[in-house]
This record gives structure tokens, sequence and C-alpha cells, in this order.
């Protein structure tokens, strides 16, 4: 069984340099093929930017195993090479089963970063999945914040899902979220923290969600994606500046409120003229 992920091919290319004058790009175009207990992914890897991307590796992670390829040396601007990574899947029950493919490189200065795709594999005829996942949000991301992660239960019987946030390396999820219980048809938002280890200003990364579970002896698995902004960390008054500003204006009203009351009250106060 082949499956093709051509329009993914534009999603793993977010996590990298930030915008400058000079940018590596890195495309992913893989196939996947099931056969005779070999998970076999096939990848043209690509860089789409305008400077070369150094010491490229590919990766393949499927559950807790790992198929690494050949390093490739130097990938210059519009070049591209083809890579084929295969791992043992014959102990691997029926579903619908995340996987996770990663490409570690450095720019010229040794500056490591990691474009990463999120997809699922079929093994077996596994039905649709009865559950989605409509919304994955982040706020832009200095130091730490937040991933927002609505689900949806799309059938009529209560199920726990088992959810993973994963990002490439530079973020980090230090904390893994707790199995989440849906009844009947519910929908629920769940949090996740996301910190900046090494992530450069300017840069956007994918935040790609995995949920999972298991109904009729099948695994079932549903991919979402979210992208997250890195920005310059803030100081306080950074941050506070709009307060600030308001609270300077409202106390220049207020003491401009003060010393007109003082001089009006002032003038309607009248000496008493003596009377003889």
């Amino acid at each position: 069984m082949r499956v093709g992920f051509a329009a993914c091919a534009a999603l793993a290319l977010l996590a990298g340099r930030p915008a400058a004058a000079k940018n590596i790009s890195i495309t992913l175009a893989p196939t996947v093929e099931i056969s005779g207990g070999t998970f076999t992914l096939r990848v043209k890897i690509g860089n789409g930017g305008d400077e070369a991307a150094q010491s490229v590796t590919p990766i393949l992670h499927f559950q807790d195993r790992d198929a690494r390829g050949q390093t490739r040396g130097s990938l210059g601007p519009n070049e591209s090479f083809d890579e084929s990574l295969s791992l043992s899947v014959s102990d691997v029950k029926p579903g619908r089963w995340p996987f996770r493919l990663t490409v570690d490189y450095t720019d010229a200065n040794q500056y490591p970063f990691q474009a990463m795709q999120v997809n699922a594999v079929l093994i077996g005829q596994p039905p649709p999945p009865k559950m989605s996942v409509p919304q994955v949000a982040v706020d832009p991301l200095a130091t730490s914040g937040t991933v927002r992660v609505r689900l949806k239960n799309l059938a009529g019987v209560a199920r726990t899902a088992t959810l993973s946030v994963l990002v490439p390396e530079g973020l980090d999820v230090p904390a893994g979220v707790p199995p989440v219980p849906l009844a009947a048809w519910e929908e629920k938002t769940v949090f996740a923290n996301l910190i900046n280890r090494t992530a450069l200003p300017g840069s956007r990364y994918p935040v790609y969600v995995t949920t999972e579970y298991d109904e009729d002896g099948m695994h079932q698995a549903v991919i979402a994606q979210g992208v997250v902004e890195i920005v310059a960390a803030q100081s306080f008054l950074e941050r506070q500046r709009t307060l600030v500003w308001v609270g300077a204006v409202l106390l220049a009203v207020l003491w401009g409120t003060v010393i007109l009351w003082r001089v009006t009250g002032r003038s309607r106060v009248r000496p008493a003229s003596d009377r003889r």
C-alpha cells in the first residue's frame, strides 16, 4: 500500500531560520508503503531557501523506533535529494498510526535547526476515525506559553483519548497531557505548556497534535497542526507599555482636575467686607 502526502510538502518548512536576507527552507515530500511487515518511507528533501543547509540528516520516528538516514554534508539552494527509511511493523496491530519525520541540519554558523512533519500511516484497513481536532492555537511565543487544543467526539459513545503535542527541537513540551475522557458527542478544550529553548525570534514553527484511541480492535489517530511565531522577549515596561501610557494619561487628567478645582474654589471665595 502506498500513500502520498503531497499536500504536506509545504508544512515542514516552518521550522527554520528567522526572516532575514539569507534563509534555509527545508521542504519534505514523503510517500509511505507497508509491505511484508515493513514500513518504508521515501522522501524527497529540498532546500527552497537561498542559503545552504549543512549536515542534513533525515530520521523516521514510529512509536519507540527510529530509522536514521545518511547525513548529507551540504544541501544548497534549490537542491534536493531522495532518501528511503524503513522500520519493521510486523508486531503492530491494525489501525491508523502516527509517525514523525524530522530533518536535522545547521546553518553556516553551525546553529542547529530541525524541520518536522507528522502524519499517519494505515496498517490494514481501519475505518475513518470518529474524532476531530478542529483547533490547535498558540499565541506568539517568547519564552513560555500555552497550546490550546479543541477536541470533538464524533460518536454517540464515551471514549478516552490520548493526546500528544509534538514540536521541533528548539521548543519543548515539558509535561505530557493526561488522558482526556470524552462523553458521547462531547467537545472539550485541553492545554499544554510550551517552552522556547533555543528558537530564534522571527522563526515560525509547526505545532502538531496527535489524538489516539482504540476501538473495535483497531487503533485510530487524528493529526492536527498549528503554527507558533517566535518573538523577542520584552521587559516588563515593554510588555505593559499600553497600561503605562493609559496610567500616565489618567494621572495627568486627575492632576489637571485637582488644579482646576482648586483655582475655581478660590475664585468663588470672597473676603467678607466690613460694613459699619
